[in-house]
């Protein structure tokens, strides 16, 4: 459909077929591939723009916890953890 918006091309790999179908699955949409696509980037996008805050106020909250005393974690048993010859 003609359109005076510029247009963005989005290849239709496996991984986005699947994805757009376990929408459809879900919600019952009956949208062409297209107008799915745009519908879920909008909502995406905003889901995005909230989540943005709320990680930076979820990473103060750990922080303050952490040195407040309120949250005890021994960094040196993580970094053992994390090391790959570990035996964990």
């Amino acid at each position: 459909m003609p359109s005076k918006h510029a247009r963005i091309a989005v290849t239709a790999d496996p991984e986005l077929g699947d994805a757009l179908e376990r929408v459809r699955a879900v919600t019952g949409s009956h949208e062409a591939d297209a107008t799915l696509v745009r519908r879920l980037a909008l909502v995406g996008a905003q889901c995005e723009l909230q989540a943005g805050p709320e990680r930076r106020e979820a990473v103060e909250a750990l922080i303050d916890a952490m040195d407040g005393g309120r949250f005890d974690l021994d960094l040196d048993a993580v970094d053992r953890l994390n090391m790959p010859d570990s035996a964990a």
